[in-house]
């Protein structure tokens, strides 16, 4: 029997995932749990920041034009009427000829339009010494000079970060409206699989597919509802599949994805879209439909962990209306080759302002990956990259 019936292309088969991919419901949270939560609708402001003109510096509210008699060596004098500082309100109006002493972030007094700074002063008593001509509106945040009320301040798709949630608090927003968390299950599947191998025991694998997809679902925004490691039995399988269904939006299984004799899971799902892409590593990905999606992964680390990036991030990034990869386009250092007709997922790290590949390759080589810190993909066009060209890194999550 063949290994595949036919091979996909991952053009075409990343294309069945994201057409595939629902979007996922809303809720409205606290703010102060929206760390890291997609939004699901465009965030208009509700008040213009600042409030209201305040002062940008230490020193005095003035008239400017009071000023603009001195030239150099001379200096005009002022009375000093009142002092205000950030979060007081004075009830003084600056007139020509006097002064209000005013700390950052003091709202400017009435009739004042502008602020020396101290360095430019000299305090004699009731009155102050001003020694340096200024303009209308120098040391003065204006009012809506950051954001004017009813402006969108961040697009639907955007994961809110620390900055988002400082803007958000500083326009008293308190809930806001965000994409559910999408739900992953994980099975893992695999005679040979145990967590410890024993003094007495041969032939067994530690399992590190686990904690790895777990650890990347997490990091994808996802929370995994459902996580079982059975053996290569037909019931077992299916029975974790139902119990997967039940709480899950995305299910993950790896291991049995082939056609060997053991290979059990193209047996038990129907309905596949695809099954074998033209990757590298990774080739035995299958996806299908069937409540909720289903990803079929190998079981060895590295090709699992290539098929999470170009497959399910790509479907959380469509259902979540969201960017979770972050890319950088830099220069390649070397030449490297690459087969023709094969979709190639080569792990890189940065260095020197420079792409470097990870010469450690196979599905089963899991250094390469802590090695790597992102990677590069080489289309299935191609032969390779030539030193010095320019192409796109893409991050680890």
């Amino acid at each position: 029997m063949k290994e595949f019936k036919s091979l996909l292309s991952y053009d075409k088969a990343r294309k069945l995932v994201i057409d595939n991919a629902k979007e996922f419901g809303s809720e409205v949270i606290d703010l102060a749990d929206s760390l890291d939560r997609v939004l699901s609708e465009d965030i208009v402001s509700t008040m213009d920041s600042p409030p209201f003109d305040r002062s940008a510096m230490d020193g005095f509210a003035i008239q400017a034009r009071d000023t603009f008699s001195i030239s150099d060596g001379s200096y005009v004098t002022l009375k000093v009427i009142d002092s205000v500082t950030a979060g007081k309100v004075s009830d003084k109006e600056v007139t020509s000829g006097t002064a209000i002493e005013i700390m950052t972030g003091a709202m400017m007094p009435r009739g004042s339009d502008s602020v020396l700074m101290q360095e430019f002063s000299e305090r004699d008593g009731e009155n102050v010494k001003i020694y340096k001509k200024i303009f209308p509106y120098l040391n003065v945040s204006r009012q809506g000079e950051d954001i004017r009320k009813g402006e969108t301040i961040l697009k639907k798709g955007a994961v809110i970060s620390p900055e988002h949630m400082s803007l958000l608090k500083s326009q008293c927003i308190e809930k806001i409206p965000v994409k559910k968390i999408p739900r992953i299950s994980i099975i893992v599947t695999g005679d040979e699989l145990v967590d410890k191998i024993e003094d007495n025991e041969n032939g067994k694998t530690i399992d590190s597919n686990s904690i790895m997809l777990l650890a990347l679902a997490k990091r994808a925004m996802c929370k995994v509802t459902y996580q079982t490691r059975v053996n290569d039995n037909k019931e077992e399988i299916e029975k974790a599949i139902s119990n997967a269904k039940k709480v899950s939006d995305i299910i993950l299984i790896t291991g049995g994805s082939s056609f060997g004799k053991k290979d059990l899971i193209p047996k038990i799902i129907d309905n596949m879209l695809f099954h074998g892409v033209t990757i590298k590593p990774g080739k035995p990905i299958g996806f299908s439909v069937d409540e909720v999606p289903i990803f079929i992964m190998s079981g060895y680390p590295v090709a699992s962990f290539v098929q999470f990036y170009l497959f399910v991030i790509p479907y959380l990034e469509s259902a979540l209306g969201a960017r979770i990869l972050n890319y950088v386009d830099l220069p390649f250092s070397e030449d490297i080759s690459s087969e023709v007709g094969r979709f190639e997922f080569v792990r890189c790290k940065i260095a020197d302002g420079g792409i470097f590949p990870i010469r450690l390759f196979g599905s089963g080589i899991i250094s390469s990956l802590s090695n790597s810190t992102g990677y590069v993909l080489i289309d299935e066009k191609s032969e390779g990259i030539n030193k010095g060209e320019k192409i796109r890194f893409y991050y680890y999550i």
